[in-house]
């Protein structure tokens, strides 16, 4: 393993050490009004390389993950951090002119807010009467991208997607998430090439018609901890 994954994973185990370790302090039957923890999971590209094939070329996504619950069906999301993409012409070149086989492989750090919306009522239900411990939702957003080629470059992003999360204990909450990020470029799949033939522009041509924007998507296994009580609630 690679030292660059192996300080992410370490850095992203004390993080879920610290969370989980929050949750041994007595609690009592409450509300919290944020969510702190992190997303991790395959993610893969999709664009002149690879227009059809999900989860083709896949590398991994770690991210950290912030909820701010505005209330049981609706929660502000933050989320961070570090995704790879790759792909390759390799058996399709012959699709291109002057096509030859070329490959990219390269990481990118975004970070965008989205908001979520829940088809039940999210909570304990011993709390919240009405709530349930387990509910799908979809997400929808803005953010941004940075990721090198020759030089570093930036671009916006409109990440959406469906999800499912479930209140495993009082405070800790898992699930699981399938996200788009449509992305406002089309050199994710640069790769320098002296041939003349480049991904970003396969065509060569200046007409913004022949030119797709590329896309990559994230499936994650989510963890967090619920914080900051809002107020207790007594029940009999």
């Amino acid at each position: 393993m690679r030292k660059f994954e192996r300080k992410k994973i370490g850095c992203l185990l004390l993080l879920a050490g610290f969370l989980l370790g929050l949750t041994m302090t007595p609690t009592f039957a409450q509300s919290y009004r944020m969510e702190m923890g992190m997303a991790t999971g395959p993610s893969f590209y999709m664009g002149d390389a690879n227009q059809q094939r999900l989860f083709d070329d896949v590398r991994s996504s770690w991210n950290l993950l912030y909820r701010y619950n505005l209330n049981g069906r609706f929660s502000l999301k933050g989320m961070a951090g570090w995704t790879g993409v790759a792909g390759s012409t390799t058996g399709r070149a012959v699709a291109f002119p002057n096509g030859q086989d070329i490959r990219f492989n390269r990481r990118l750090v975004d970070a965008s807010v989205q908001i979520e919306m829940n088809f039940y009522e999210y909570g304990m239900p011993d709390y919240v009467p009405g709530a349930a411990r387990v509910t799908p939702y979809i997400c929808a957003g803005i953010g941004m991208m940075g990721f090198k080629t020759n030089n570093v470059e930036t671009a916006a992003i409109l990440p959406y997607g469906v999800g499912l999360k479930v209140k495993l204990f009082q405070r800790i909450n898992v699930g699981c998430e399938w996200s788009f990020r449509q992305t406002f470029t089309d050199r994710l799949d640069y790769a320098a090439n002296p041939g003349g033939f480049y991904l970003e522009d396969p065509w060569l041509t200046t007409s913004s018609r022949n030119k797709n924007n590329d896309w990559y998507s994230l499936f994650t296994l989510n963890l967090s901890v619920d914080m900051f009580a809002t107020q207790a609630k007594c029940f009999r």
